[in-house]
């Protein structure tokens, strides 16, 4: 498996229906809506992952707020066990080949697009997927309501075939 996901580039609609598989695990955790449609918004935000600088490992200076950039070593703790392996592999991930989702009906039937006209309306914003080895992946989710929101990461684990919450931290709320 491991040659499947880092070893050989994906298709975009392979990794089209990884992404939505991925989805499908937290929406399912995590619906907060109640709603049978949940809206989404298409758009992914890249997520760059960089290495802080000495003033930042010793607290010197603050991180750079969440939402457009993450420490690899912000990663590799979350991920916990992680190998030598992992560090290399995050940090060649900082151009994901998708830059929208297009829902696959067939995973994930109750999710619309949303409008971006629409700030009534809530739904879920999704990150870029870092992947590690081990079957692990990383991302991160926006929950709009109403004017309201927070930011979670989530990191997965695929276990026969199916993507499963292994792990979860709150990143801001508004």
């Amino acid at each position: 498996m491991l040659v499947t996901i880092f070893g050989c580039k994906k298709s975009n609609s392979e990794e089209n229906r990884e992404l939505n598989q991925i989805i499908f695990a937290i929406v399912q955790r995590e619906n907060k809506f109640n709603t049978s449609a949940i809206y989404i918004n298409d758009s992914l935000k890249q997520l760059k992952v960089y290495i802080p600088s000495k003033e930042e490992i010793e607290q010197k200076i603050p991180p750079p707020p969440p939402g457009k950039t993450t420490s690899i070593l912000r990663l590799l703790d979350f991920r916990k066990n992680y190998t030598s392996e992992d560090s290399i592999l995050v940090l060649k991930q900082n151009n994901y080949a998708l830059k929208k989702i297009k829902i696959d009906n067939e995973i994930n039937s109750d999710l619309k697009i949303s409008n971006p006209k629409n700030k009534n309306e809530r739904n879920l914003s999704f990150s870029t997927p870092i992947y590690f080895t081990g079957n692990f992946v990383y991302i991160e989710v926006g929950y709009y309501d109403y004017g309201f929101s927070r930011g979670t990461a989530y990191l997965l684990k695929k276990e026969n075939g199916k993507w499963k919450i292994w792990d979860e931290e709150a990143l801001w709320i508004t």
